[in-house]
């Protein structure tokens, strides 16, 4: 019997054989063609090796001039795979990659300039009142920051809310924010003649127990604080405001006196103090006592509410003797950083 020709096994095998170093070429020709195109944008070979290994799409890339800062903007801890496009569209040289990062992941559609980045890098920076920094017409950023978180880029007593009473003893009251007529926080005591000038002042239970070791505290180093006034229903701080505006008009009456319902002395958390014996609001900076206060009382959990130099931000005019209590942990947050209760608020307590 004669052998099979193996000639028509082998032509088969033979132009597989060049159909597959074929595929193989076209292949490394193609996968190169994504780093020739890397390449001709100005990317190095070691950023290259890196938009690979992070599978960062070429055809996005190509969209847009080389990119210097590509790894730090994917290696960032807030970097999201998703939004990478919207990444590179805001981005540019000498743009701070946190920056971009925080505007795109935030939805901020303002244009990227030097305000905004001192904006966000701020401090006190509150996502929700950037708007209200934009509008704010004010180069000092520190001071545009500060007056929008107090809502002082609104008249007083414009925009108004009801006080958030769940915050409880870091509750704000004040001109932008106001208490129902019948409202009281928590349990009202009756203070001591031990610890008060006056009979019958209330005082709320847990700031009274820290005041009452204020005084006796004080009264160690011979210094003699007492209360005059604490807690005052809707009623009484009416006949207190309008006895202001009937005598010196209402813009004094303002910055001396909170209206009806927006008096923080409501809350039972608020007293105004003074020496024993004497009543002198108005005399009580001149006294050894206030010095101590003013350095000591945040120790028991009271801040000196309305402090000097700060009337822009407080709305009301220096007092010496207003104190109120929101307890040892904020009130050495205040005292340390140099805080009105207002700032605290703003960025501690209603982010």
């Amino acid at each position: 019997m004669k052998k099979k020709k193996r000639k028509s096994i082998l032509i088969p095998f033979f132009i597989l054989t060049l159909l597959v170093v074929a595929g193989v070429s076209l292949y490394i020709y193609i996968s190169g063609a994504d780093t020739r195109k890397l390449k001709s944008i100005g990317y190095d070979s070691e950023e290259i090796t890196f938009i690979k290994e992070h599978k960062i799409p070429v055809d996005l890339l190509s969209k847009y001039k080389h990119i210097s800062r590509l790894t730090e903007i994917v290696n960032n801890k807030n970097y999201d795979n998703d939004l990478l496009e919207k990444y590179l569209e805001v981005y540019e040289d000498g743009y701070d990659v946190n920056t971009v990062i925080y505007m795109v992941n935030n939805n901020i559609t303002y244009e990227y300039s030097e305000r905004l980045v001192s904006l966000i890098e701020n401090k006190y920076f509150v996502l929700k009142n950037l708007d209200r920094y934009m509008s704010y017409d004010k180069s000092d950023i520190d001071l545009t920051v500060k007056m929008v978180n107090c809502n002082r880029d609104y008249e007083y007593y414009t925009n108004t809310n009801k006080t958030d009473t769940t915050k409880g003893l870091l509750m704000l009251v004040n001109k932008y924010y106001y208490l129902d007529q019948d409202y009281v926080y928590g349990d009202l005591v009756e203070i001591s003649r031990d610890y008060s000038n006056n009979s019958g002042s209330k005082l709320n239970s847990e700031a009274y127990e820290a005041f009452k070791e204020l005084v006796d505290d004080a009264e160690k180093e011979k210094l003699h604080i007492r209360n005059n006034y604490a807690h005052r229903i809707y009623s009484y701080q009416e006949g207190v405001y309008n006895s202001y505006k009937n005598k010196s008009g209402p813009v004094y009456a303002d910055s001396i006196s909170a209206r009806p319902g927006f008096s923080e002395h409501q809350t039972g958390l608020a007293l105004d103090v003074g020496v024993e014996t004497k009543y002198a609001d108005d005399k009580f900076q001149n006294t050894k006592e206030y010095l101590w206060m003013k350095d000591n009382s945040y120790k028991y959990g009271f801040i000196l509410r309305y402090p000097e130099g700060k009337e822009d931000i407080t709305g009301y005019n220096f007092e010496a003797w207003h104190y109120r209590y929101v307890g040892k942990e904020a009130a050495k947050v205040i005292y340390e950083n140099n805080l009105t209760f207002e700032e605290y608020y703003a960025y501690y307590v209603d982010k």
